[in-house]
């Protein structure tokens, strides 16, 4: 029988209610998969978190918007607990892709 460091030994622990270790306390958050990531040069002229409260410099005026910096992502989710991060929407399927254009 083998022990881990707090002392629960493997059979212990696989009996263990789940309910005590809640997913969400365990899951972090990739800057990929957020929707005010971006890189560049395809989708910003920098890459990094281009959510209003990161960035580090905005301009409200649209003919400024090439001044806008955006805010080190590597910092911002240093832990992988960022409070902004929303998810990208699902990508649909070739299939239904097709079907919105009207080909299928």
């Amino acid at each position: 029988m083998s022990l881990d460091p707090i002392g629960y030994s493997s059979r212990l622990l696989n009996r263990l209610p789940t309910a005590r270790y809640p997913p969400t306390l365990m899951t972090k958050t990739s800057c990929k998969t957020c929707i005010h990531f971006r890189t560049a040069p395809y989708q910003a002229p920098l890459t990094g978190c281009w959510h209003g409260d990161n960035m580090t410099v905005t301009q409200k005026p649209a003919y400024l918007d090439q001044q806008q910096s955006p805010g080190d992502h590597r910092v911002i989710n240093l832990r992988g607990d960022c409070q902004q991060h929303e998810a990208k929407p699902k990508r649909p399927s070739l299939l239904d892709r097709l079907r919105a254009m009207g080909a299928a």
